[in-house]
């Protein structure tokens, strides 16, 4: 990734596991013994409340633009919808008055939205994590 992204980035490092944080984007690899292999990457856009542009990686900002303030759902899902894109509600166990999470099953994406008042704004858009290997 930072071939893509750059070197600026930080590392969350342990025997097996590998987190490499970018900013608003994360990516994850694991191993046992041998090569690494990546797992997942998230999107953190609950970080975007902080309004730091510095925060947005200059690779991604550059290519998108700027990232200004924090996402509603409800502009992410109408957009989606009008691409045919479906979002199911599907149960959030440790925080359901907080967090509502809406999977896309053909990827099994997963979009975390802020329910309450505690992780921000009720109907921003908290985080997107794309599904684990298996």
């Amino acid at each position: 990734m930072a071939s893509l992204l750059g070197d600026d980035y930080g590392d969350n490092p342990s025997k097996h596991s590998l987190g490499r944080d970018h900013g608003l984007v994360e990516f994850f690899w694991q191993r046992d013994q041998g090569p690494w292999q990546g797992t997942h990457f998230s999107v953190q856009a609950h970080r975007l409340r902080l309004r730091d542009p510095q925060l947005v990686n200059p690779v991604i900002r550059d290519r998108y633009g700027d990232f200004p303030a924090p996402v509603p759902f409800e502009e992410v899902g109408e957009l989606l919808a009008g691409r045919a894109v479906p979002l199911d509600e599907v149960p959030y166990a440790p925080d359901p008055d907080e967090i509502r999470a809406y999977r896309q099953p053909a990827s099994r994406t997963v979009v975390y939205v802020v329910a309450g008042t505690y992780y921000g704004n009720a109907g921003d858009v908290y985080k997107v994590v794309s599904p684990g290997t298996p």
